[in-house]
């Protein structure tokens, strides 16, 4: 009996078990901010996709219309504050970069992209101290960009 009586408990576990693991995925798929957030990645990664290839400007929208939705889109307004870098428009780059610091104080790439950005605009005390918080931070790839923009001016 007592061997019969195991063996019962371990198929209601197991069989809980899996309508459990049945319904797990579902519920994370009928989340609608899970939703919204794999959508809006998809539209950031073809918005991207446009802006480097043959539509920019409908690419820069899209990017426009993702921080509309979202304001706090670190990533969008990291590539719109990059399109500003490229377009000598450093103003607007450094409200996009600021926006991300304000959002996300530990995004590295924004300070020295901000950095890079006030230096543009001549003020290299604000640029300088914007690179210390750049070397200070000790990420590799971001001091070897900063290393590589220093010996190129």
């Amino acid at each position: 009996m007592s061997e019969r009586y195991t063996q019962i408990i371990l198929l209601i576990i197991a069989v809980t078990f899996i309508v459990l693991l049945y319904q797990l995925p579902t519920s994370v798929i009928d989340n609608k901010d899970v939703q919204n957030q794999v959508n809006e990645n998809f539209s950031l990664e073809r918005a991207i996709e446009l802006v480097e290839g043959d539509n920019p400007m409908e690419g820069i929208f899209m990017l426009r219309d993702i921080i509309d939705k979202n304001p706090e889109n670190t990533d969008a307004l990291y590539y719109l504050g990059i399109l500003s870098l490229k377009t000598a428009q450093y103003e607007n780059a450094v409200k996009r970069f600021n926006q991300i610091i304000f959002i996300d104080s530990s995004d590295k790439r924004a300070y020295l992209q901000l950095g890079f950005s006030n230096y543009y605009l001549g003020k290299y005390k604000t640029a300088d101290s914007l690179f210390n918080i750049v070397m200070e931070s000790g990420d590799s790839l971001l001091i070897k960009n900063l290393d590589f923009f220093l010996k190129s001016k």
